[in-house]
C-alpha cells in the first residue's frame, strides 16, 4: 500500500491533508478491486464460453 507521502507526491499536491490523501488512496484501492474482480469475472466467462459454447448460445438473440 502506498504511504500518505507517496500519495501526495503522485497527486502533485503536498498541501492536501493527510486525511484527504488517505481517503483518495482508499477510494482508488476500492476502485482497483472492483476493476480486478470484473476482469476476473469476464475472463472466467470467456473461458467457460470456450468450454461450453452451447450453453451460451441459448442467450444469444
Amino acid at each position: 500500500m502506498l504511504s500518505i507521502k507517496q500519495i501526495k507526491k503522485l497527486l502533485g499536491d503536498e498541501n492536501i491533508s493527510d486525511k484527504e490523501a488517505e481517503e483518495i488512496r482508499d477510494s482508488f484501492r476500492i476502485l482497483a478491486e472492483i476493476i480486478f474482480e470484473k476482469w476476473q469475472r469476464d475472463k472466467n466467462i470467456k473461458k467457460n464460453q470456450k468450454c461450453y459454447p452451447q450453453k451460451y448460445d441459448l442467450f444469444k438473440k
